[in-house]
């Protein structure tokens, strides 16, 4: 008995090992989002509805694993997790929106370039109907940024440096252990959808795998989820809604754009080399950003503490 005690329960008192606070929210979150994706199936939907669908029930699920989790698993508040609301936090996400757009512009800009994508129609001004499914699956993708931040990001990297600096690694290693970790984690969870969609799994895991990776360098760079949650959205509503290199091969998804693929494996705009590169300039723009923003705050603290007055 005592042995299973241990097995389930760390040193601290009140609180379940680390090892099952990383792993519980994510396998909540990947059997939600399943079993709301076949409870869609029931519904005569398009592909797109059915998306909506799941990530809508999934992000209502998820609600309750978050408020759960953070208070009889880890007996912490959300804003540790790096959920806070303030005005500096809203601009990083807004930021993080922008970054992740721009990451998939670079991929069209790169695919076109190389012949792997063709535009073949356009709107800049939506009909009431386009604008109305735009706005669905904005908010539907901004339920998945919200959860999907706190399973791979805020809960498992928090939880998985906690359980690792337990065992006496280094901050700095266990640091880099929860990064590689979650990220690993991050892109095998997509497997599932990218074999039932017949896609290529080696790209794909290297497609979420440099995502996720990107995703925890903004978290671990600010410290709070609106940057990496910024960065998700932009990322998921630019190559579905926008550039449209996701809804060519997923019907019933409205976008700005409308595209061809015309090269597929390696040159694959959606899963190749052109979002690839895409994918390490972010990384390149992510660090630039959060190392000047950091300079910045440095440079306002020791101003107020030159300008502040002596007792």
């Amino acid at each position: 008995m005592s042995s299973l005690r241990s097995l389930v329960w760390g040193q601290q008192h009140g609180r379940v090992r680390a090892i099952w606070r990383v792993l519980i929210p994510v396998l909540a979150g990947f059997l939600a989002l399943r079993l709301t994706g076949v409870a869609a199936l029931t519904f005569d939907l398009n592909r797109g509805e059915m998306m909506v669908v799941a990530f809508g029930g999934t992000t209502l699920v998820m609600l309750g694993v978050i408020g759960i989790s953070a208070r009889y698993l880890d007996h912490r508040p959300l804003r540790e997790y790096g959920y806070r609301l303030s005005g500096d936090c809203w601009r990083k996400f807004v930021v993080g929106t922008g970054l992740g757009v721009l990451i998939v512009a670079m991929t069209v800009v790169i695919a076109h370039s190389t012949d792997s994508l063709r535009v073949t129609s356009g709107t800049l001004v939506p009909d009431a109907a386009l604008f109305g499914w735009l706005l669905v699956f904005f908010a539907g993708f901004v339920g998945v940024a919200f959860y999907e931040e706190f399973i791979y990001r805020g809960s498992f990297i928090t939880n998985a440096v906690e359980g690792l600096t337990a065992r006496d690694i280094s901050r700095p290693v266990a640091t880099g252990v929860a990064l590689v970790a979650s990220t690993l984690a991050f892109a095998l969870i997509h497997l599932p959808g990218a074999i039932v969609a017949d896609a290529n799994v080696g790209l794909v895991v290297v497609k979420t795998g440099l995502l996720g990776g990107l995703f925890g360098v903004a978290y671990l760079r600010t410290e709070e989820l609106a940057l990496p949650m910024g960065l998700h959205l932009g990322v998921n509503y630019a190559l579905m809604n926008i550039f449209g290199i996701g809804a060519a091969e997923t019907p019933g998804v409205p976008s700005l754009l409308t595209v061809e693929h015309t090269a597929t494996g390696l040159w694959s705009a959606s899963r190749g080399i052109p979002l690839f590169v895409a994918i390490l300039a972010g990384y390149v723009i992510v660090l630039l950003w959060t190392r000047w923003r950091n300079r910045g705050r440095t440079a306002q603290q020791r101003n107020h503490l030159t300008h502040s007055p002596s007792d």
